[in-house]
């Protein structure tokens, strides 16, 4: 279940935050800005499996295919090694629709995408690896805006016309956030982060049904999409030009 992968990242993150505790850190901090952008990989073992829906001969395969999110990000230090990330962000899901009718030998496909709207918050916890290098682990949920429902037809004019209508099961819902990755900071030119990122819905997105004409003949499949994802995650954190009296110390988000 992908809800024991993101408790094994839950372990990983305790791990770390022991380790990071066991560290001397100074108390000092910053706040800082940046983007992100994540392209999201069908990966099933965290994000969304294909699953087949099948009725009366009719049968019907949603698969998760490559989406992305982007957004601005809000980093919020609490101490050298400790911090709150929030933001907000857009992310198109896509999956691809496989039809068929075995004993008439037709077969369609269709590409379709649902839109969402998030604002995360996360705790994170660093472990310093060099000078100015940083491991990053963080845990968190955020609140989602499911934008619009989907509908899309395939050979409407034609004998044979199957129809895919997707309707966002709530309009507001929530996911469970957990990122690992790296990153480098610079002096002068920001920091830049590579990491991966699970989210896990509390509850399924997307309530799924698709439809076979045939002349007056219909058929009509039901299924589910969760909405889990599995990302690559890309950041840039702009350089603080804040200045504070005394010695400056300008290695990114969490200063050495």
């Amino acid at each position: 279940m992908k809800i024991r992968n993101l408790l094994f990242i839950i372990i990983v993150v305790v791990s770390c935050n022991n380790n990071a505790n066991a560290q001397a850190h100074r108390t000092k901090s910053e706040n800082f800005f940046g983007i992100q952008v994540k392209p999201l990989i069908p990966f099933g073992l965290v994000g969304d499996q294909a699953f087949d829906m099948a009725e009366d001969g009719f049968e019907t395969t949603i698969s998760p295919i490559f989406g992305y999110s982007y957004g601005g990000i809000v980093r919020i230090g609490l101490t050298e090694l400790l911090a709150i990330e929030t933001g907000i962000n857009y992310t198109r899901r896509n999956y691809k629709a496989s039809y068929s009718v075995p004993d008439s030998n037709v077969y369609a496909e269709d590409e379709l995408g649902y839109v969402s709207f998030d604002i995360p918050l996360n705790f994170l916890v660093y472990i310093k690896l060099g000078k100015q290098i940083y491991m990053n682990v963080s845990i968190g949920a955020s609140g989602n805006f499911n934008a619009s429902n989907i509908r899309s037809l395939i050979n409407p004019e034609g004998t044979h016309l199957f129809i895919f209508e997707g309707r966002r099961l709530n309009y507001f819902d929530f996911n469970a956030n957990a990122n690992v990755g790296f990153e480098y900071r610079t002096p002068n030119e920001g920091t830049i982060y590579l990491g991966l990122s699970g989210r896990v819905p509390f509850s399924s997105t997307l309530a799924i049904a698709t439809e076979y004409r045939n002349g007056t003949n219909k058929t009509v499949a039901y299924g589910v999409v969760e909405g889990s994802t599995f990302a690559l995650s890309l950041k840039y954190f702009f350089h603080n030009q804040k200045r504070k009296k005394g010695v400056q110390f300008e290695q990114g988000p969490i200063e050495q």
